[in-house]
């Protein structure tokens, strides 16, 4: 008996203390990673929602510009079709103009041709004395 209590002395100071302390360890290892993947896994879903917070803002800001851009676009459209538009008119006056100068000249060539002609027709209708 005393050979089987040395026996269990020895095996438990020599193999199952170091086994235990073996496994314990490593049970405390593996809890350690659990822990941190836990942990990253909480890191992770706030840095998912933070780029979840910068795209839609970056979206708001790319909607801002598109718009702006827009309706600077659409002034500038406007702008310059209010000048063509006064090119135009300021074209038809001028053209209106020089066919009311050409309607006049016009006139004036007819009735100086006019008073020849009459005058021309009356020298041969009524002789001269």
């Amino acid at each position: 008996m005393v050979e089987f209590l040395l026996l269990m002395f020895a095996l438990d100071k020599i193999y199952y203390t170091p086994l235990g302390k073996f496994m314990d360890e490593r049970d405390a290892a593996i809890k350690e990673k659990l822990n941190s993947v836990k942990d990253t896994s909480e890191e992770v879903k706030q840095l998912e929602e933070q780029a979840a917070a910068i795209m839609r803002a970056a979206r708001a800001e790319i909607s801002a510009a598109l718009s702006k851009m827009k309706k600077e676009t659409e002034l500038e459209v406007e702008q310059k079709l209010a000048e063509g538009r006064k090119k135009i008119e300021a074209e038809l006056q001028e053209a209106l103009a020089n066919l009311e100068k050409q309607k006049e000249d016009t006139v004036k060539s007819l009735d100086s041709q006019i008073a020849a002609l009459s005058q021309n027709i009356v020298n041969k209708v009524l002789p001269v004395q």
